[in-house]
């Protein structure tokens, strides 16, 4: 586990997504699902027993680790109140399960994925043929860094809405030796049992998606400059803050992905934009490089409302 977690104070429950087995390109020799690994667990805060666990990528052989944020909210599902936690999975789906049980209740690929024809009733992927790992490297969609790697996506109670930093790339994905050893990782550092390597050109992107929490259904989407790698911050005033690797820090519509701002900070946005209050005062804080670059916003008159729920 090498992201960070939620907790539900109702329930006294933490959520951590954890990591992919290893060797990560060669399961030969760690046959069968690996529990726990590619898995979200519920923790009891108070005696670390396990309530329950959803496992998104058994046995898993691309590096497709289960470590992203997961989001916590309420919402009707086909017209049911129910206590939710949503997960966009680096193995490309978009998960959402019962907080309370772990039932599995939506999944649905939220960028391109080639490795499963779908999830069945209880969310197990259903593998396609010829997608593991081979000498001569096997193109697999998403790439090694995932449909979303380690930056946390948001949520907006008020638009419902799901804010992910998706990431559109395949790989090629290839098979090296069973053993865990120093250098025995192609072209990638630590891992083992081979390696991975990257796509390039126009079909390689980033962009911030607003999915609909419940379903998974893109809304919309804003294309960024670059590999971008920095994760998204939504705010009660309708904003979506997040940042390119042209350098560009944003504000987009939370309804509509409208880009509304925009500002040149010099280099790369690597950390979460992040909100806090002074006196009555909001601002917004960035870190790009060695330098803080901190915001404040207007007051608005009236805060975008929260869509019809009837799914």
């Amino acid at each position: 586990m090498w992201n960070a977690g939620s907790y539900d104070p109702e329930t006294n429950t933490l959520y951590w997504g954890t990591g992919n087995p290893a060797p990560d390109w060669n399961g030969d020799g760690r046959l069968g699902d690996n529990l726990f690994t590619c898995s979200l667990i519920a923790v009891d805060a108070n005696t670390g027993k396990m309530k329950w666990y959803f496992q998104f990528s058994p046995h898993e052989t691309h590096d497709w680790d289960s470590a992203q944020p997961p989001i916590l909210f309420d919402a009707a599902v086909k017209g049911k109140p129910r206590k939710l936690v949503s997960l966009a999975n680096r193995n490309g789906f978009y998960y959402v399960l019962d907080r309370t049980t772990g039932e599995f209740l939506t999944g649905i690929p939220f960028v391109k994925q080639t490795w499963a024809q779908g999830l069945d009733a209880k969310g197990r992927p259903i593998t396609l043929p010829n997608i593991e790992p081979t000498v001569e490297g096997t193109l697999v969609y998403p790439a090694i860094t995932g449909g979303i790697n380690w930056n946390s996506p948001s949520y907006s109670p008020l638009t419902g809405l799901f804010y992910v930093p998706a990431r559109e790339a395949g790989s090629y994905y290839i098979k090296g030796e069973e053993k865990m050893a120093p250098g025995n990782s192609v072209g990638m550092v630590g891992g083992g049992g081979g390696g991975a390597k990257f796509m390039t050109g126009d079909d390689v992107y980033t962009t911030v998606r607003g999915l609909e929490a419940t379903t998974g259904r893109k809304t919309w989407e804003f294309k960024m400059t670059g590999d971008a790698w920095t994760g998204t911050l939504a705010t009660a005033g309708g904003l979506v803050f997040s940042a390119d690797a042209g350098s560009n820090l944003f504000a987009l519509d939370a309804l509509t992905g409208k880009p509304l701002w925009h500002l040149q900070v010099g280099t790369a946005v690597r950390a979460n934009p992040i909100t806090y209050a002074v006196d009555g005062e909001q601002y917004v804080v960035a870190v790009a490089g060695n330098s803080v670059f901190a915001f404040t916003l207007p007051q608005v008159a009236q805060a975008p409302q929260a869509p019809a729920q009837g799914h």
